[in-house]
């Protein structure tokens, strides 16, 4: 699938793709990335959200091996449910790394989301699988 890139850093790429309606977000996090600008990083993501307002969202996390903070999980929580609240979010496609600490890490960061928002969330171990899934 073809997509247009919005946004380009060290450790994420956002693009769109106009046709399905779906932002891709790509993270490259280092595990010793600091906390300031990840938070950063996922403002830029919020901000992108919010301007584009896609029923589908695939994120690549599987080069994404930063260990999210518990006061940045609360803190992602609260903003991810306040976008796809408002944005009306259909559905939400992670692919993770195999590593179990980086898998709980992300789903720990949505804990609260999905129960409080009406999208289907679903995790896999592959880019092209989870983009599948998005367009069922």
């Amino acid at each position: 699938m073809e997509y247009k890139q919005l946004y380009k850093s060290d450790f994420q790429e956002i693009s769109y793709n106009e046709t399905h309606n779906i932002i891709k977000s790509s993270w490259n996090t280092p595990i010793n990335l600091s906390e300031k600008l990840y938070r950063e990083e996922l403002n830029k993501y919020f901000e992108i959200i919010e301007e584009t307002s896609p029923q589908l969202i695939l994120v690549d996390a599987i080069r994404a091996y930063y260990k999210i903070k518990p006061d940045t999980q609360e803190w992602i929580n609260e903003r991810n449910i306040q976008i796809h609240k408002k944005i009306e979010l259909r559905k939400m496609g992670w692919a993770v790394s195999s590593d179990l600490f980086s898998q709980i890490s992300f789903e720990e960061a949505l804990d609260n989301v999905k129960d409080e928002t009406a999208f289907q969330l679903n995790y896999f171990d592959d880019i092209l699988e989870a983009e599948k899934w998005l367009l069922i």
